[in-house]
């Protein structure tokens, strides 16, 4: 059987990959470690995109990376998908301090899906998350887990 690592990266589709990198670092404070593009029959096929054509950028939170991609393709331009709808999925950053993060997403005008929500029993007790969307609906999760506890 083969063996796995660590996850590499997690891909998010953007509409405008600049507008998009220009959101992640106001929001989040992070530059792109790389911006690069990528094209040809061997990608089209890989990806499944005939005639793909994409531009790309790594923005590392931490140990983890979060890759936007743009394509300069014909394709669906709004992401209007429920957090409940199969295929959907989320990315997750932690936080010391959720309430001082959420004080300061508001103060730049990111709109959160409700306030943070502590969690009161189960394997996640004590841990608190709140929910809010990039500039193409994309849902991203802040996560604290209290101070002396085991990450999950």
């Amino acid at each position: 059987m083969s063996s796995f690592g660590d996850m590499h990266h997690v891909g998010i589709t953007v509409r405008d990959l600049e507008a998009s990198l220009a959101w992640y670092e106001r929001i989040f404070g992070v530059k792109p470690e790389f911006v690069a593009h990528g094209s040809g029959p061997g990608l089209s096929q890989a990806l499944g995109v005939p005639g793909a054509y994409l531009r790309f950028a790594f923005l590392r939170f931490g140990g983890s990376v979060i890759e936007l991609l743009c394509y300069d393709n014909d394709r669906e331009e709004t992401f209007t998908r429920s957090n409940a709808d199969v295929g959907t999925a989320h990315v997750c950053i932690d936080v010391p301090d959720l309430q001082a993060a959420y004080r300061d997403l508001l103060g730049k005008g990111v709109e959160c899906l409700a306030p943070p929500l502590l969690i009161e029993d189960g394997p996640l007790e004590g841990c608190s998350f709140v929910y809010l969307k990039d500039p193409d609906g994309i849902t991203l999760e802040l996560f604290q887990t209290p101070d002396g506890k085991e990450h999950p």
